[in-house]
């Protein structure tokens, strides 16, 4: 549709955080970085890595920020966790797994894998669920979201506009909703100290505001998902579910959410996050688990996952797997394993 109307004269201003679009699609490239015009070029001659590099103001090499950390004993078991489908079958079919402290455990798979269905489950958001799951070697017991988020589970949904965010509150009340009760001096919130947490939160994750009573809206899609990750954090949890964290934001602040992961990971939290990004998956991960229909058929770690290997368990019961090389001019070769 665009090169059709691109031959009917018209003139087209196109804007996406997908850098290999912009390359099909462009004559020019414009960049821009903290509202500033940093570079226009035309396109012909350029790559994905010279859009990153003036997007974020340096090498994309450095946007994965995963820095060596130890990791220690289990700290989440979970045992035949399952979710039954609606008519019939599973949309989780008896997973079971270990996330240890100080963990990055990737999950990825195919669409309708059952990904996001696993960390409703064990975020409570699926009462339907059955199955065994232990944190800190206690059984966990509650079945709500919020016995869940009491435990020590949190979870930063996929949807952050949908599920994450009340879009007409302010920054810091998004911040403080799934912990309020911390703040409570006899029937009274204690705003000061209300302030000072999200404050810390604000300087620490680097969430970019004038003021946390600013409303949520009128911050980026990155600055958001930190909002959104500071509420999880405000609940003191031991383990994190993070659906899609960089999804619908730009390089620049992926590369501020990784830097949040690794610095979670390093403090001794779990961490267990999906994303539909390989080169995502293949970097934090120290382990990485792969879904298929609802089960794990595929478990790697760091040093022998590949982008080949990730595919061909995620297409397990998919027929044949596409898989994608990158060539040295930049573009891609397609085939099937």
């Amino acid at each position: 549709m665009i090169r059709d109307l691109k031959s009917r004269g018209v003139s087209i201003i196109y804007i996406s955080h997908k850098l290999e679009e912009l390359l099909q699609i462009g004559d020019s490239i414009a960049v821009l970085r903290d509202g500033r015009l940093v570079a226009h070029d035309v396109a012909t001659d350029k790559d994905v890595p010279w859009i990153i590099e003036r997007m974020v103001g340096r090498k994309p090499a450095s946007l994965f920020a995963r820095r060596d950390h130890e990791v220690g004993e289990v700290l989440l078991e979970v045992r035949d966790l399952t979710l039954p489908r609606v008519g019939a079958g599973y949309v989780v079919d008896h997973v079971s797994f270990d996330l240890r402290a100080g963990e990055i455990l990737g999950l990825y798979g195919l669409m309708g894998a059952g990904r996001s269905d696993l960390l409703d489950c064990l975020a409570g958001a699926r009462p339907e669920s059955t199955g065994s799951i232990r944190l800190d070697g206690q059984r966990v017991t509650g079945a709500t979201v919020a016995d869940r988020i009491a435990t020590g589970l949190v979870l930063v949904p996929e949807d952050r506009q949908r599920d994450g965010l009340v879009p007409t509150m302010s920054v810091g009340n998004n911040m403080l909703l799934a912990s309020l009760g911390r703040y409570v001096d006899r029937l009274l919130l204690v705003r000061k100290k209300e302030r000072a947490a999200v404050d810390g939160l604000v300087k620490d994750l680097r969430i970019r505001v004038s003021s946390p009573d600013q409303p949520i809206t009128a911050l980026s899609g990155g600055n958001q998902q930190k909002v959104i990750v500071a509420k999880g954090l405000l609940t003191a949890p031991r383990v994190l579910l993070l659906d899609e964290p960089t999804r619908g934001i730009d390089v620049g602040a992926k590369a501020e959410i990784f830097q949040i992961m690794s610095s979670l990971a390093e403090r001794g939290f779990g961490v267990l996050f999906v994303s539909s990004e390989l080169k995502e998956v293949l970097a934090m991960s120290d382990r990485i688990l792969v879904l298929s229909k609802g089960s794990i058929t595929g478990e790697f770690l760091r040093e022998e996952a590949t982008e080949r290997a990730l595919v061909a368990a995620s297409s397990i019961g998919h027929g044949p797997a596409p898989i994608t090389h990158e060539r040295a001019d930049g573009g891609r070769e397609h085939g099937y394993v």
